[in-house]
C-alpha cells in the first residue's frame, strides 16, 4: 500500500532553510541595533539616518582646495613654480598620477575613523558617494579597466572585520559601471602602521609587502582610504607594474596634509 502523500513544509531543502533563518535574523539584529544604538554623525555625534554625517556636517564634505602636485597630488605654494612637489621631483612615484579627494583633517577623517577604529564601516558608503560625486575628470576621459583595493593582510583583517578600501572601492565601481577585482592584488607581509614612522621608514616598512597576479595589460586605479606620503600605494603600484599593469592610477579618499610630505 503506498505511502500518503505528505507536502513538504520547506521544500527547497535545509539550506534555503539555513539561510532563511539567517536573512531574518541579520535583519532583527540590525533593527535592534538601530533601536539601542541609533546611528550618530561621525562629526559631530547628532542623531542621522543613514549612518555618516547629518545634514549640518555634510557640506564641510568638499574637495581640497588649493593647487595641487600633478603627480602625487600633494599640496603646493600658491607661488610654486612647477606643477610638481619638491619630493616628485627627487623621486617620482611608481604609479601615474594620484587624487587625493578630500582633506583627512575634515569630515572625510572623521568618517574613516569611525569605519576603522570605531567599528562603523556603514560610515564609508556616505564617502563613497561623495567620492563619485568629485570623481576626477581624467578619470571620467579614461577610465580604467580594473580597480582595485588596497588590500589589508589576513591577520589585520581579521583583527578590524572589513576592509575600508575594498568598501570604499565596492562604493565607487558599482554606480559608475567600472569592474572591480578583489583579489589581484595581495598583502604578504604583516606590516606595523604606518603613524608614528618618517618618509624613509615608510617606503622600508612595505617594501616588497605586495604580490599581484593577472593584471597584464590593465590600466588600474588603486583604492585607498587616506593617503599621507603615498609610500603604502606606491609599493601596491610597484607590484602591480611588475606583474605586467599597464598603468596604474590611485584615488584616494583624504589626503592627510603634512608640510614637506608625500
Amino acid at each position: 500500500m503506498p505511502a500518503p502523500f505528505r507536502p513538504a513544509l520547506f521544500p527547497e531543502g535545509g539550506r534555503a532553510i539555513r539561510q532563511r533563518v539567517g536573512a531574518v535574523s541579520r535583519d532583527l539584529g540590525r533593527g535592534l541595533c538601530a533601536l539601542l544604538w541609533p546611528a550618530a554623525c561621525c562629526a559631530c555625534g547628532s542623531p542621522t539616518e543613514p549612518p555618516g554625517l547629518c545634514a549640518h556636517c555634510l557640506p564641510g564634505l568638499c574637495a581640497r582646495p588649493g593647487p595641487r602636485c600633478s603627480i602625487c597630488d600633494d599640496r603646493l605654494p600658491v607661488d610654486a613654480p612647477a606643477h610638481r612637489c619638491g619630493g616628485c621631483l627627487e623621486r617620482r612615484p611608481r604609479y601615474a598620477r594620484a587624487w587625493g579627494v578630500f582633506d583627512y583633517a575634515g569630515p572625510a577623517g572623521d568618517l574613516i575613523r569611525a569605519a576603522k577604529y570605531g567599528r562603523q564601516p556603514a560610515a564609508l558608503d556616505a564617502l563613497s558617494r561623495a567620492l563619485v560625486a568629485h570623481w576626477p575628470p581624467l578619470l571620467d576621459c579614461e577610465p580604467p579597466s580594473l580597480v582595485l583595493p588596497i588590500p589589508l593582510h589576513l591577520r589585520r583583517l581579521a583583527r578590524r572585520g572589513h576592509s575600508p578600501p575594498l568598501r570604499l572601492a565596492a562604493g565607487l565601481a558599482r554606480p559608475l559601471g567600472l569592474k572591480l577585482a578583489r583579489r589581484r592584488l595581495r598583502r604578504v607581509r604583516d606590516t606595523p602602521e604606518q603613524a608614528g614612522l618618517d618618509d624613509k621608514a615608510r617606503r622600508r616598512n612595505v617594501r616588497g609587502a605586495f604580490v599581484a597576479r593577472r593584471v597584464a595589460g590593465h590600466d588600474i586605479l588603486l583604492v585607498d582610504d587616506a593617503m599621507t606620503t603615498g609610500a603604502t600605494v606606491d609599493a601596491a603600484a610597484a607590484a602591480l607594474l611588475a606583474g605586467g599593469a599597464e598603468r596604474v592610477r590611485v584615488l584616494c579618499a583624504a589626503r592627510v596634509e603634512r608640510d614637506g610630505a608625500r
